[in-house]
Protein backbone atom coordinates (compact mmCIF):
# COMPACT_ATOMS: atom_id res chain seq x y z
CA UNK A 1 0.00 0.00 0.00
CA UNK A 2 1.15 3.70 -0.78
CA UNK A 3 3.47 4.51 2.09
CA UNK A 4 1.51 7.85 2.38
CA UNK A 5 -0.61 10.05 5.24
CA UNK A 6 -3.83 10.41 2.84
CA UNK A 7 -6.22 12.50 5.30
CA UNK A 8 -8.92 10.46 4.15
CA UNK A 9 -7.27 6.74 3.59
CA UNK A 10 -7.39 6.61 7.91
CA UNK A 11 -10.59 8.04 8.50
CA UNK A 12 -12.74 7.54 12.32
CA UNK A 13 -15.08 8.67 13.79
CA UNK A 14 -16.16 13.00 15.21
CA UNK A 15 -17.75 15.68 15.39
CA UNK A 16 -21.10 15.96 15.20
CA UNK A 17 -25.13 14.78 16.60
CA UNK A 18 -26.95 14.39 12.93
CA UNK A 19 -29.93 15.52 15.17
CA UNK A 20 -29.48 18.25 14.44
CA UNK A 21 -28.17 18.74 10.65
CA UNK A 22 -29.26 20.79 8.09
CA UNK A 23 -27.27 19.10 5.59
CA UNK A 24 -27.28 15.75 3.91
CA UNK A 25 -23.66 15.88 4.56
CA UNK A 26 -23.57 16.31 8.51
CA UNK A 27 -23.03 13.05 10.59
CA UNK A 28 -20.94 10.44 11.28
CA UNK A 29 -19.98 7.86 7.78
CA UNK A 30 -18.63 5.19 8.64
CA UNK A 31 -16.41 3.16 5.67
CA UNK A 32 -18.06 0.05 4.33
CA UNK A 33 -14.88 -1.80 3.26
CA UNK A 34 -17.00 -4.88 2.13
CA UNK A 35 -18.77 -2.60 -0.59
CA UNK A 36 -15.73 -0.41 -1.15
CA UNK A 37 -13.03 -1.16 -4.06
CA UNK A 38 -9.44 0.00 -2.38
CA UNK A 39 -7.18 -1.65 -4.41
CA UNK A 40 -5.53 -0.62 -7.86
CA UNK A 41 -2.95 2.18 -6.36
CA UNK A 42 0.67 1.18 -8.00
CA UNK A 43 4.41 1.42 -6.98
CA UNK A 44 7.82 0.41 -8.12
CA UNK A 45 11.05 -0.34 -7.21
CA UNK A 46 14.18 0.60 -9.27
CA UNK A 47 17.79 -0.71 -8.14
CA UNK A 48 19.98 3.01 -7.33
CA UNK A 49 23.04 1.61 -7.27
CA UNK A 50 25.54 1.25 -4.50
CA UNK A 51 22.83 -1.19 -2.21
CA UNK A 52 19.96 1.69 -2.43
CA UNK A 53 16.49 1.77 -4.04
CA UNK A 54 14.64 4.16 -5.40
CA UNK A 55 10.59 3.94 -4.69
CA UNK A 56 7.99 5.73 -6.95
CA UNK A 57 4.28 6.10 -6.71
CA UNK A 58 2.05 8.83 -7.50
CA UNK A 59 2.51 11.02 -5.10
CA UNK A 60 5.72 11.37 -4.04
CA UNK A 61 9.88 9.36 -5.11
CA UNK A 62 12.61 8.95 -2.31
CA UNK A 63 15.72 6.55 -2.24
CA UNK A 64 16.88 4.35 0.13
CA UNK A 65 18.89 1.43 1.55
CA UNK A 66 17.23 -1.52 2.98
CA UNK A 67 19.69 -1.46 5.74
CA UNK A 68 17.07 -0.15 8.28
CA UNK A 69 18.97 3.27 8.58
CA UNK A 70 16.31 5.98 8.83
CA UNK A 71 15.42 8.60 6.12
CA UNK A 72 12.69 11.01 5.71
CA UNK A 73 10.32 10.98 2.63
CA UNK A 74 9.07 13.90 0.55
CA UNK A 75 5.80 14.06 2.36
CA UNK A 76 7.62 14.23 6.01
CA UNK A 77 7.62 10.63 7.10
CA UNK A 78 9.94 9.29 8.88
CA UNK A 79 10.78 5.58 7.41
CA UNK A 80 13.30 2.58 7.97
CA UNK A 81 13.27 -0.31 5.64
CA UNK A 82 15.28 -3.37 6.47
CA UNK A 83 15.39 -6.74 4.56
CA UNK A 84 15.33 -9.64 7.44
CA UNK A 85 17.50 -12.90 7.20
CA UNK A 86 14.61 -14.91 6.34
CA UNK A 87 14.15 -12.85 3.12
CA UNK A 88 10.80 -10.53 4.64
CA UNK A 89 11.30 -6.98 4.99
CA UNK A 90 9.97 -4.91 7.74
CA UNK A 91 9.57 -1.35 7.72
CA UNK A 92 8.13 1.44 10.36
CA UNK A 93 6.65 4.88 9.88
CA UNK A 94 7.06 7.68 12.26
CA UNK A 95 5.96 11.09 12.32
CA UNK A 96 7.11 13.56 14.52
CA UNK A 97 8.91 10.76 16.80
CA UNK A 98 5.11 8.95 16.84
CA UNK A 99 5.09 5.17 15.22
CA UNK A 100 2.19 5.01 12.62
CA UNK A 101 2.87 1.58 11.61
CA UNK A 102 5.06 -1.63 11.57
CA UNK A 103 5.19 -3.39 8.50
CA UNK A 104 6.35 -6.79 7.09
CA UNK A 105 6.52 -7.25 3.54
CA UNK A 106 6.52 -11.25 2.39
CA UNK A 107 7.30 -11.98 -1.54
CA UNK A 108 6.47 -15.34 -2.56
CA UNK A 109 8.48 -17.46 -3.61
CA UNK A 110 8.48 -17.02 -7.37
CA UNK A 111 8.74 -13.31 -6.61
CA UNK A 112 5.56 -12.26 -8.46
CA UNK A 113 3.65 -11.31 -4.91
CA UNK A 114 3.72 -9.52 -2.06
CA UNK A 115 1.76 -9.66 1.02
CA UNK A 116 2.38 -6.63 3.17
CA UNK A 117 0.86 -6.92 6.71
CA UNK A 118 0.68 -3.19 8.62
CA UNK A 119 0.12 -2.82 12.14
CA UNK A 120 -0.32 -0.18 14.48
CA UNK A 121 -2.21 1.95 17.53
CA UNK A 122 -3.91 4.61 16.52
CA UNK A 123 -3.67 8.24 18.25
CA UNK A 124 -7.25 7.71 19.82
CA UNK A 125 -5.67 4.06 21.10
CA UNK A 126 -7.08 1.71 18.76
CA UNK A 127 -5.44 -0.72 16.99
CA UNK A 128 -5.22 -2.05 13.74
CA UNK A 129 -3.87 -4.83 11.53
CA UNK A 130 -4.13 -4.52 7.88
CA UNK A 131 -3.01 -6.53 4.49
CA UNK A 132 -2.46 -5.56 1.26
CA UNK A 133 -1.32 -7.80 -1.80
CA UNK A 134 0.25 -6.60 -4.70
CA UNK A 135 1.46 -8.61 -8.11
CA UNK A 136 4.37 -7.97 -10.49
CA UNK A 137 3.52 -5.81 -12.92
CA UNK A 138 7.02 -5.76 -14.79
CA UNK A 139 10.03 -7.77 -14.64
CA UNK A 140 12.46 -7.25 -11.82
CA UNK A 141 14.67 -9.36 -8.96
CA UNK A 142 13.68 -9.28 -5.37
CA UNK A 143 11.54 -5.98 -5.31
CA UNK A 144 12.48 -4.40 -8.33
CA UNK A 145 9.57 -3.66 -10.90
CA UNK A 146 6.20 -2.73 -10.97
CA UNK A 147 3.62 -3.56 -8.42
CA UNK A 148 -0.11 -3.42 -8.30
CA UNK A 149 -2.40 -4.02 -5.32
CA UNK A 150 -4.83 -6.31 -5.93
CA UNK A 151 -6.48 -7.17 -2.60
CA UNK A 152 -6.79 -4.71 0.63
CA UNK A 153 -7.84 -5.75 4.01
CA UNK A 154 -8.52 -3.67 6.34
CA UNK A 155 -9.29 -4.66 10.32
CA UNK A 156 -10.97 -1.49 11.45
CA UNK A 157 -12.28 0.26 8.87
CA UNK A 158 -12.34 3.90 9.71
CA UNK A 159 -15.15 6.38 9.93
CA UNK A 160 -15.72 10.15 8.65
CA UNK A 161 -17.92 12.86 10.32
CA UNK A 162 -19.05 16.27 8.43
CA UNK A 163 -20.03 19.19 10.48
CA UNK A 164 -21.34 22.14 7.68
CA UNK A 165 -22.17 25.68 9.56
CA UNK A 166 -23.60 27.82 6.21
CA UNK A 167 -20.77 27.81 3.73
CA UNK A 168 -18.28 26.19 6.10
CA UNK A 169 -17.44 22.85 6.96
CA UNK A 170 -15.54 20.70 9.25
CA UNK A 171 -13.88 17.66 8.28
CA UNK A 172 -12.73 15.38 11.42
CA UNK A 173 -10.68 12.03 11.70
CA UNK A 174 -11.07 11.07 15.52
CA UNK A 175 -9.03 8.19 15.38
CA UNK A 176 -5.77 10.43 14.35
CA UNK A 177 -6.86 13.79 15.83
CA UNK A 178 -6.81 15.16 12.69
CA UNK A 179 -9.37 18.08 11.57
CA UNK A 180 -9.67 20.49 8.24
CA UNK A 181 -12.01 23.71 9.02
CA UNK A 182 -12.91 25.00 5.50
CA UNK A 183 -15.20 26.68 2.99
CA UNK A 184 -17.24 25.07 0.48
CA UNK A 185 -15.21 27.57 -1.87
CA UNK A 186 -12.33 25.30 -3.53
CA UNK A 187 -9.83 26.76 -1.97
CA UNK A 188 -7.45 24.98 0.14
CA UNK A 189 -7.70 24.84 3.93
CA UNK A 190 -4.77 23.23 5.87
CA UNK A 191 -5.75 20.07 7.70
CA UNK A 192 -3.56 19.52 11.56
CA UNK A 193 -3.19 16.82 13.61
CA UNK A 194 -0.49 14.65 14.76
CA UNK A 195 -0.06 12.18 12.21
CA UNK A 196 -0.27 14.70 9.22
CA UNK A 197 2.04 16.13 7.14
CA UNK A 198 2.61 20.11 7.16
CA UNK A 199 1.40 21.05 4.19
CA UNK A 200 -1.71 18.66 3.47
CA UNK A 201 -4.70 20.69 2.50
CA UNK A 202 -8.00 19.89 1.95
CA UNK A 203 -10.15 21.64 -0.51
CA UNK A 204 -13.82 21.13 -1.01
CA UNK A 205 -16.73 21.88 -3.51
CA UNK A 206 -20.77 21.18 -3.62
CA UNK A 207 -21.34 20.19 -6.93
CA UNK A 208 -25.11 18.93 -6.09
CA UNK A 209 -27.81 19.26 -3.34
CA UNK A 210 -26.45 16.07 -2.31
CA UNK A 211 -22.56 15.94 -3.65
CA UNK A 212 -19.54 17.69 -3.60
CA UNK A 213 -16.14 17.04 -4.56
CA UNK A 214 -12.66 17.30 -2.46
CA UNK A 215 -9.21 17.90 -3.66
CA UNK A 216 -6.25 16.63 -0.77
CA UNK A 217 -3.12 18.28 -1.69
CA UNK A 218 0.57 18.34 -0.60
CA UNK A 219 2.60 21.42 -0.92
CA UNK A 220 0.27 22.38 -3.68
CA UNK A 221 0.44 19.02 -5.51
CA UNK A 222 -2.46 17.00 -5.97
CA UNK A 223 -2.80 13.65 -4.24
CA UNK A 224 -6.28 12.90 -4.76
CA UNK A 225 -9.46 13.68 -6.01
CA UNK A 226 -12.72 12.23 -5.13
CA UNK A 227 -16.38 12.67 -5.73
CA UNK A 228 -18.86 12.29 -2.72
CA UNK A 229 -23.05 11.55 -3.60
CA UNK A 230 -25.49 11.05 -0.47
CA UNK A 231 -28.06 8.66 -1.57
CA UNK A 232 -31.50 10.22 -1.83
CA UNK A 233 -32.70 7.96 1.87
CA UNK A 234 -29.32 9.84 3.08
CA UNK A 235 -28.64 6.34 4.39
CA UNK A 236 -25.08 6.00 2.01
CA UNK A 237 -22.77 8.31 0.60
CA UNK A 238 -20.50 6.72 -2.32
CA UNK A 239 -17.28 8.30 -3.30
CA UNK A 240 -15.73 8.06 -6.64
CA UNK A 241 -11.46 9.06 -6.35
CA UNK A 242 -8.56 9.03 -8.79
CA UNK A 243 -4.70 9.77 -7.70
CA UNK A 244 -3.58 13.09 -8.55
CA UNK A 245 -2.70 11.79 -12.30
CA UNK A 246 -6.15 11.12 -13.09
CA UNK A 247 -5.54 7.54 -12.80
CA UNK A 248 -5.84 4.32 -10.28
CA UNK A 249 -9.75 4.90 -9.66
CA UNK A 250 -11.10 3.55 -6.55
CA UNK A 251 -14.69 3.77 -4.89
CA UNK A 252 -16.48 3.96 -1.23
CA UNK A 253 -19.47 3.31 0.48
CA UNK A 254 -19.98 4.85 3.42
CA UNK A 255 -22.67 4.34 5.96
CA UNK A 256 -24.78 6.86 7.95
CA UNK A 257 -24.04 6.21 12.10
CA UNK A 258 -25.48 9.50 13.64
Amino acid sequence: MKITTLFFSLVAAGLCSAAFAESPFDGTWQLNAAKSHLAGDTMTFEDAGSGSLKYTDSGQSYTFKADGSAFTTPMGTERTFAKNSDGTYTSTNKRNGMLLSTSTWKQSAEGNTIVIESKGTKPNGDTFDNVTTYVRTSAGTGLVGGWKSTVVKLSSPNALTLQTDGNEVTLAISAIKATCHAKWDGKDYPASGPTVGDGLTLAVTKTGANSFKLVQKFKSKVLVTVRYHVAPDGKTMAAHGVNGEGKEPFSEIWDKQS
